[in-house]
């Protein structure tokens, strides 16, 4: 495994609390989501297909469980008192993984730049054990160790350093045990740094802003504001499909009827090319609408034989590679399937698990609902199954 993301947000956030404000920084709401949530948020946009770990302090680990699985992330880790001391368990418990380098990332940087990302990752080469983002100091500097006395320093010597950062996996994570319980450090490189090893510095983004204290939101605010409000605009694909419903016999007795990928044993089973599985049909072709990729028979030809007897689920993962190629974030599904038979709400919650599971779509996201069509016209008869699917999608405004 060549990388492997870490976000760091186990704080107490004593600088930012107050009399009115008693939460840490990363559980803060703005607009309804936790800075944390925003954060990873932000992470999965850049399509890193790279496991991402949260680390959280003890107390908070029911409400970061929740988070996980909203964004069906691995179960979140407990950190230490110290940030170092939550690297440090963080590592630990990816270890077994043996990544090759690992990207540490603060919670209360929210912003995301992916190209300073890409630089980090392309500069991790030769003797280099860590690639850290950094900015000039633009203001004057002074050590004031008392009222008094006051110290004025280069501003040409200091470099504000930022996350996230890029570190060889085991160079890290031998400066941990070293320094183990002797020596608290800030960040990773000058962990690192101490414990000699090369660390190489690339310019920073001045939008990624650490939030310190309550005033810092004001900033943060904007910046978020302007990323994700700004650039997307909201698509809706709808999708239909049917298909012929046939009754069991002698001849056909291991058909099952299949719907969302779930296999149900009621006697009856769709005709189709494929699986006939017309949930996963309708929705697939409701995603392509939303993205105007035409339709499910333009990417899998019903005339070519090697789509005969296919996992509809082949069709709706490759509508969803779509959707991350165009950088668009799923935002709902609506579904109604029409039929006599089966009553559809005694199976609403498998087909979402069977989805979700095979596709990775937040249960969330998803909506099913079953119609009958009153005995009338040939599903009414028992005669076909028919899917109407809403997709609505967030893309960004080029």
């Amino acid at each position: 495994m060549d990388f492997i993301y870490i976000i760091l947000a186990a704080g107490l956030s004593e600088r930012f609390k107050s009399k009115n404000n008693d939460i840490e920084k990363q559980f803060y709401l703005i607009n309804g989501k936790s800075i944390l949530e925003i954060c990873i948020e932000n992470f999965l946009k850049l399509n890193l297909d790279k496991e991402l770990y949260i680390v959280v302090s003890e107390t908070r680990y029911n409400d970061a469980v929740k988070i996980c699985n909203k964004f069906n992330l691995t179960a979140p880790i407990i950190g230490g008192k110290t940030r170092q001391d939550s690297v440090f368990k963080a590592l630990k418990k990816i270890e077994k993984y043996k990544p090759l380098n690992v990207i540490i990332h603060d919670a209360a940087r929210p912003y995301i730049n992916k190209n300073i990302i890409e630089k980090l990752k392309n500069n991790i080469k030769n003797h280099v054990s860590c690639v850290v983002p950094a900015l000039k100091v633009s203001d004057a500097i002074i050590k004031n160790k008392t009222n008094k006395k006051v110290k004025y320093l280069n501003k040409k010597n200091y470099l504000l350093i930022q996350t996230p950062q890029i570190c060889n996996f085991e160079n890290l994570i031998m400066a941990h045990k070293n320094v183990y319980k002797k020596q608290n450090y800030d960040d990773d490189s000058s962990l690192l740094i101490e414990n000699g090893f090369e660390v190489k510095y690339i310019e920073g983004d001045p939008k990624s802003l650490k939030i310190t204290y309550a005033e810092d939101l004001h900033l943060i605010k904007s910046i978020l504001e302007n990323q994700h409000m700004k650039n997307y605009i909201t698509k809706s694909g709808i999708g239909y499909d049917v298909h012929k419903l046939v009754k069991v016999n002698s001849k056909t007795k291991d058909k099952k009827l299949i719907l969302g990928g779930l296999k149900i044993d009621n006697g009856y089973f769709l005709e189709g090319h494929s699986d006939a599985d017309v949930l996963l049909h309708a929705i697939t072709d409701s995603i392509y609408g939303a993205l105007n990729e035409n339709d499910i028979g333009y990417h899998f030809p019903p005339a070519e034989n090697k789509w005969k007897n296919c996992d509809s689920f082949i069709f709706l993962k490759h509508a969803l590679s779509k959707l991350k190629e165009k950088n668009a974030e799923l935002i709902h599904i609506d579904t109604v399937i029409i039929t006599e038979s089966p009553k559809i709400l005694n199976y609403v919650d498998e087909i979402k698990n069977k989805i979700s599971n095979f596709t990775g779509i937040n249960k969330e996201l998803l909506s099913i609902k079953g119609k009958s069509n009153e005995g009338i016209g040939f599903i009414g008869r028992k005669e076909g199954i028919a899917v109407l699917s809403n997709t609505t999608i967030k893309i960004t405004d080029d």
